[in-house]
């Protein structure tokens, strides 16, 4: 089964430092280059950012359960700065397909996260119809053999998920469902674009199934963020990597 790990921003993040210790696959630039729309009767409202109720990165692990993801993060190198990390399970509760990797390997070009702000209806898994279902399937199949979708899934609601806190001196766990449901994150699609303008105009002409009001966030994702990361943290990553990928494979063969 599959759990997204969000890295809520906070004060180290949103300055330019490490948001993942080298153990998120996406991460973001700063939310002051972030910006938000909110598509309402049909018309397209752009914010700008810096934003406070927002994530700096995130990760898709295969995990069988919320717990064993909170024990995959207990290996998270505890920084200098408390981290908070949400992790969600993977999926739309209407079973629309998901998007894995369509940019292959190597792949240096420009990247944005257009990130589905989630409503009371996303976070209760109101149903969807399935023609629109569909329609985003349609939609998102053709995306990726055009080759601008990298990715793409949807998020199931909180009451399947929880909130880890890592610090030097301590770990805890709080589990869901959490109620400040605007700073939530619904769904995403990570897209090749050449410019922020070109994202947005993406987001805006993107079939969503849950509108046709809805808000988006969108945020240019560095290619290469780790590139600084020091030999220990580099090590912490490889380490958690492989144990992940050892406990993947046992859970395989002893199926």
């Amino acid at each position: 089964m599959s759990h997204m790990i969000l890295r809520r921003a906070d004060r180290l993040t949103e300055a330019g430092g490490d948001a993942g210790a080298g153990l998120l696959d996406v991460v973001f630039a700063p939310s002051a280059e972030a910006v938000r729309v909110s598509i309402k009767d049909g018309k397209a409202t752009l914010t700008h950012g810096p934003f406070d109720d927002t994530v700096a990165g995130f990760s898709i692990i295969d995990a069988p359960s919320v717990p064993d993801a909170v024990e995959w993060l207990r290996r998270w190198p505890a920084g200098e700065e408390p981290a908070v990390l949400e992790i969600r399970q993977s999926g739309c509760p209407d079973n629309c397909h998901a998007i894995r990797d369509a940019a292959g390997s190597g792949d240096t070009q420009q990247r944005y996260a257009v990130l589905l702000r989630s409503s009371p209806d996303l976070e209760h898994e109101v149903p969807v119809a399935r023609d629109k279902i569909t329609a985003l399937d349609a939609h998102n199949a053709a995306e990726a053999e055009a080759g601008t979708l990298v990715a793409a899934d949807g998020l199931r609601g909180t009451a399947r998920g929880a909130r880890v806190k890592v610090a030097r001196q301590a770990f805890s766990v709080i589990d869901g469902p959490f109620t400040e449901i605007k700073e939530l994150i619904a769904g995403f699609w990570l897209i090749r674009a050449a410019s922020m303008e070109d994202a947005i105009a993406w987001a805006i002409r993107n079939p969503y199934p849950t509108g046709p009001d809805v808000e988006v966030e969108i945020r240019p994702v560095l290619n290469n963020p780790h590139a600084a990361f020091g030999a220990d943290l580099q090590s912490a990553e490889a380490r958690m990597r492989a144990e992940q990928l050892e406990a993947g494979m046992r859970a395989h063969f002893t199926a």
